[in-house]
This record gives C-alpha cells, structure tokens and sequence, in this order.
C-alpha cells in the first residue's frame, strides 16, 4: 500500500468529523491554564513588592541595631538560668471533640463566584467561606462537626506543584481526619459547579429567594463506593423532601483524571463531593443553602443513629 500524500492527510482531515474534546478535559484544561497564569502573577508581584520594601527593611533593621546596642550599654542583660521560661513558649493545643460526626474540606480552596470566567478563583471570598458557614449551621443543628480551612491552592503554588496534584495535599488532612475523629461519618469536599451558562440548573427558589442548588458526585470502582452512595442518595432526598428541587440529585462518574483516581473516596465509607451552586451564583445564595443542607444531614445521620 502506497504512502499517502501531504494534501491527502490534509483532505481526510478537512473532510473528516470534527474532533471535540469532552467537557471535563476542557474543564481541566482551563484550570490548569489559570493556575499557570497566576503562578506566573504571583511570582512577578513577589519581586515586585521586595524591590519596594527592601530600601526600608534595611533602614528598620539598622535603626533597630543602633537603639538595641545602646540600651545594652545603658542596662546590661540580666542574666537567667537556662531552666527559665519567661515567654511561656509552650503552646496551647486546643481540645479535640471526638465525638464530630462531620469533616469539612476544600479541595478547590479559592473556588469562587459571581463570575462569568469558568475557572473563577478567589484568595478571599470562595468555597471556604461555604464550608465555614456549613459548619456553623451543623454545628448549631448539635451535629458536631470540624471545618479545614486550609488553602490548599495557596501551599500548592508555594511548594510550586502541578495542579492536577492538589488532592495529595487534601488528602493528607483526610487521612489526618479521620485518625483524629474516630466518630466521623461524613467527609464532605466541597466545590462549586464550574459551567459558565449554567445559573439556571444551579439556582431555584426557596420562599422566594434565590438558592444554589446542591449536586452529590461519587466516583465509581473505589472501595467504598457502595457505601459513599447510599449516603448520597439519602442526602439527596432529604434535601428534596426539605426543600423540593434544591438537590440536583447523585452522579456516579467512572474515574478522575489519571494521577487523581479517587478524589479522595477511596480512603472512608462517607466520603463525598459536593458541589453547592455554580460560578454565576452569589455568596448569599450559597449559604441559604448550606443552611438547608446542614438540617438535611441532621435527619440523615439522625436516621442512622436509630
């Protein structure tokens, strides 16, 4: 068989179906497309700023040398024993409560709304904000429950890693979590939709008022598969007895991207990812709902209890 030409590769390929990448490569694409973009900002801003405050530092720095040096000369240090603590330097741990029945993270940290960008980011106003307010109302519900707030965008960008690896870092507080809370039964990842166009399926109402709506996501062939659903069906439906359409419902996806298999569902049988809204919904509306959430897992974990 002969060697095609040149212009016969071009003609199949003009002639041929369109080649359309699937929405989460193209989601993930963008991602990564914006974390390179504000690792390079963050690097340029950086310099910036230490060429600013140099010039001062150094000016700080000498005066302080210059007024330590002569109070020295004035009043000589006392001298103290080597088993003295004047600063009281031991920190204080705060108390753990073991009996939390809810872990809340945030894979995604600076997730953000309001926006018509699909990969918005906020350093301030994002899914954090989201998880502290779902806390809050569990908490308020007697449901005790912990809340990470780390930045997990904030350390992957410091450590200078892949985007596509910032579910090792959460993954680490995971596992943490769960050696901390023996009683846990719920591991929520909370995230926003990221589909620009999309208010519509992310937004209903509620009394009147505008909510974001809830959507459960499992990932398929991970050792607690069969547990994480069942949980997330149940939430679904007390969400949707509480509140008619607020939940979405369950989606059950074969796998994630290939260095992130099991978003972390692999590691306990409650382990859940939850998008709450959408990146053209508003802060207020995403917390009306994660106050409608909260009383949802109440009754769910109330009903397991019996």
């Amino acid at each position: 068989m002969r060697a095609r030409t040149e212009q016969e590769w071009i003609r199949l390929l003009k002639d041929g179906d369109e080649l359309k990448p699937d929405q989460e490569y193209i989601h993930q694409t963008r991602k990564k497309l914006l974390y390179e973009a504000r690792k390079l900002r963050s690097k340029r801003e950086k310099k910036k700023v230490w060429r600013m405050i140099w010039p001062s530092m150094m000016a700080v720095a000498i005066a302080a040398i210059l007024v330590i040096t002569t109070l020295n000369q004035v009043n000589p240090p006392v001298q103290r024993s080597a088993s003295h603590n004047s600063l009281g330097t031991a920190s204080k741990t705060s108390a753990t409560n073991k009996e939390t029945k809810v872990f809340i993270y945030q894979t995604h940290s600076q997730e953000s709304f309001e926006t018509k960008e699909v990969a918005g980011y906020n350093p301030k106003k994002n899914v954090r904000t989201v998880g502290k307010k779902l806390g809050t109302y569990l908490n308020k519900e007697s449901v005790p429950t912990a809340v990470n707030t780390t930045d997990y965008v904030k350390q992957l960008l410091k450590k200078k890693m892949e985007y596509k690896e910032i579910y090792e870092l959460s993954r680490n507080s995971v596992k943490e979590a769960i050696k901390t809370y023996p009683n846990v039964q719920l591991l929520l990842d909370i995230h926003r939709d990221g589909e620009i166009k999309n208010r519509q399926s992310t937004t209903t109402k509620v009394d009147g008022k505008n909510v974001a709506t809830v959507l459960f996501i499992i990932y398929k062939n991970q050792p607690y598969t069969s547990e994480n659903t069942k949980l997330a069906i149940e939430l679904d439906k007390a969400l949707n007895e509480l509140y008619p359409g607020v939940s979405r419902g369950v989606v059950q996806k074969d796998k994630g991207i290939a260095s992130v298999p099991s978003y972390n569902q692999d590691l306990h049988g409650g382990s859940i990812m939850v998008n709450i809204g959408g990146v053209e919904n508003t802060l207020k509306e995403e917390t009306r709902t994660a106050k409608m959430l909260a009383k949802a897992i109440k009754v769910v974990l109330e009903k397991k209890a019996d």
